[in-house]
């Protein structure tokens, strides 16, 4: 019986802790806001990029009902011989549509594999910022 409950704690922890970005703004409120990427809480898995090529993944922010701030947008890591660039530097407070686009070039001479790019997302007047990290897979242009 015992085994049955530290079974079942398992999988409810289990299932509380994964696929979640940590929040920025004010944590734990509904003045905290998330970023969504591709691979990253039921967002469709970034497509393999080949050399010399590029290739647009589509991410957003993902607003608490009371945060009412502009998101500053940044790169934050991204490997060697990877140009990494965002369509958006923020997302307006009053906008809308709070998606932006993520272009992904690897130089022709770019390691080939499984690479992690880390965005950055912060309240543009201070406050506490999140970040997410995706992957992309390099693969030989043939």
């Amino acid at each position: 019986m015992r085994v049955w409950y530290i079974a079942a704690a398992a999988l409810v922890a289990f299932g509380f802790g994964c696929n979640k970005s940590p929040e920025g703004g004010t944590p734990g409120t509904n003045a905290s806001f998330k970023i969504a990427l591709p691979g990253l809480s039921g967002s469709p898995l970034a497509k393999d990029v080949k050399q010399g090529d590029r290739e647009s993944y589509d991410a957003s922010i993902d607003r608490g009902s009371d945060f009412k701030k502009d998101v500053k947008l940044t790169v934050a890591s991204k490997p060697e011989k990877i140009d990494v660039k965002l369509n958006k530097e923020s997302i307006k407070a009053g906008e809308g549509d709070t998606k932006f686009t993520i272009t992904v070039a690897p130089a022709k001479d770019a390691a080939i594999g499984e690479h992690e790019i880390k965005i950055s997302a912060a309240p543009a007047d201070g406050g506490k910022a999140t970040e997410g990290t995706f992957k992309v897979k390099v693969i030989e242009n043939k």
